[in-house]
């Protein structure tokens, strides 16, 4: 689906541009913002291979299994018919890289949590309680440190780069906070699905 409205912006660009007689200005906008994506993920590679590194790390010395079993609680509260410690894990590690603002580093680990929930859903075409939950923490999840938003506020020379850091914890906890009741609400209602 996103393939075809991301050919249907690029169409309706070189449309307008067409009509408007400013299909040069288009190119280069174009081939400059080509450039400039690919800067911007070269910039991104050394903070994500160090906290790569650092989830590795923590994950080979059994850190994380440590925190697993601190935050358990807190983990049965959220996925309550999840009993899988391998998944219960994986979804820790995503959650831990995306409190401390490696967001792109946490998508490794939500895929992988998410390809294992959907094993356990069956591979339905309706996803699971667990999997909303899952998605809707993982997208509001709150981060201390939003490490990627720091690094592109100081390469665009801001005054300040880290005073970013309280209002994302604040909006982070409130999006959070709204994300989980609205899961909880709906896992209470009585489903009806037509399945084809």
């Amino acid at each position: 689906m996103m393939n075809y409205i991301w050919a249907g912006m690029i169409c309706l660009g070189i449309g307008f541009a067409c009509v408007s007689g400013t299909l040069g200005s288009f190119t280069d906008g174009l081939m400059s913002s080509c450039t400039e994506a690919v800067e911007f993920v070269i910039s991104l590679i050394g903070i994500m291979a160090v906290w790569s590194g650092l989830m590795n790390i923590a994950d080979k010395s059994g850190l994380i299994e440590k925190i697993s079993r601190r935050v358990k609680p807190l983990m049965g509260f959220l996925f309550p018919l999840e009993k899988d410690e391998q998944t219960i894990a994986v979804m820790l590690m995503s959650f831990v890289a995306n409190i401390f603002g490696a967001g792109n580093s946490a998508t490794v680990f939500s895929l992988k949590a998410m390809e294992r929930l959907d094993a356990e859903n069956g591979q339905s075409p309706y996803a699971s309680d667990a999997m909303c939950m899952f998605t809707a923490v993982t997208m509001s999840m709150v981060q201390l440190v939003p490490v990627t938003i720091i690094k592109i506020r100081n390469d665009l020379d801001s005054a300040d780069s880290g005073d970013i850091i309280i209002p994302s914890i604040i909006a982070g906890l409130v999006s959070m906070a709204v994300s989980i009741l609205v899961c909880k609400l709906f896992e209470r209602k009585p489903r009806h699905v037509n399945h084809p």
